[in-house]
């Protein structure tokens, strides 16, 4: 255990800094009260459940907030919500940013994971959120935790390797201000890249190298699905939302972009 000066454990060592071999007082554990609860379980059940709502979240990071324009918030934001989940069943919806866990406050997907985890299967988890930049609380029924090898099998499914042929003569658009050349999706596209029919969205079928999209490994074969949390259907429709951020005053779009069926978030500067 970790001691603090008046011999209270406060923690579980799990490993420590020693760039000698030999500790030099930097160690790193859990904290005691995660310990606790882990080992109140195996007492009681000889197992640790963990509460679960079925969502695949990242890390609501300041680049996205400033790209939608707020600045002072902190969480994590939906990246896809598993179909017929706990979240799924009470409304929870992909680009919902989550801010807090039963009153508790979230600046991060670590600590959103950490808050979800106390509840026990059955338990209601009142979850804050914001959507379209309206602040609401969404109750969601806590589920079971799955075991981390039906997780990594679920992401293996999802993940299946594309190819990297581009259509026949498709139908491109450019978008300078963000370095984007773009397609309408066909079916030779959903072939090629292995998309499934339900995505909707624009084929990247060209990103600029030296444009921040470029840089932040935007590819040919990714679908621009929404920007700033509105659909696109064409062109147009990226160019108008790049149109109106210039003139709130922001210098880069939060995009919305599908990658081998799964989302991701990236905020991408505008170009001058």
């Amino acid at each position: 255990p970790t001691f603090d000066v008046y011999g209270r454990v406060i923690g579980v060592n799990t490993a420590i800094f020693s760039p000698s071999g030999g500790s030099v007082g930097i160690g790193f554990a859990i904290p005691a009260e995660v310990a606790e609860g882990v080992a109140k379980q195996l007492i009681a059940n000889g197992k640790v459940v963990r509460g679960y709502i079925g969502v695949s979240i990242l890390d609501f990071s300041a680049e996205m907030a400033e790209a939608l324009g707020l600045t002072d918030v902190k969480g994590a934001i939906v990246a896809e919500v598993v179909p017929g989940g706990p979240a799924a069943k009470a409304g929870l919806l992909p680009d919902d940013i989550l801010l807090a866990v039963n009153g508790v406050k979230i600046s991060d997907r670590s600590e959103l994971t950490r808050e979800v985890s106390k509840a026990r299967p059955g338990e209601t988890i009142k979850i804050s959120i914001l959507r379209d930049g309206k602040p609401r609380v969404v109750s969601v029924t806590s589920g079971t935790r799955p075991s981390e090898s039906s997780l990594a099998a679920t992401d293996d499914d999802q993940g299946q390797d594309g190819a990297t042929p581009t259509p026949d003569k498709p139908t491109s658009q450019k978008v300078d201000a963000l370095g984007l050349t773009l397609s309408p999706i066909d079916a030779a596209a959903r072939q090629t890249y292995k998309i499934d029919p339900e995505i909707k969205g624009l084929l990247i079928i060209g990103v600029k190298g030296d444009s921040d999209a470029g840089e932040k490994g935007l590819a040919k074969g990714d679908v621009l699905a929404n920007i700033n949390g509105a659909p696109v259907a064409s062109a147009a429709d990226v160019t108008t939302a790049v149109e109106a951020a210039k003139k709130a005053g922001r210098t880069s779009v939060l995009v919305k972009v599908i990658r081998q069926n799964r989302s991701v978030f990236v905020p991408l500067k505008i170009a001058p």
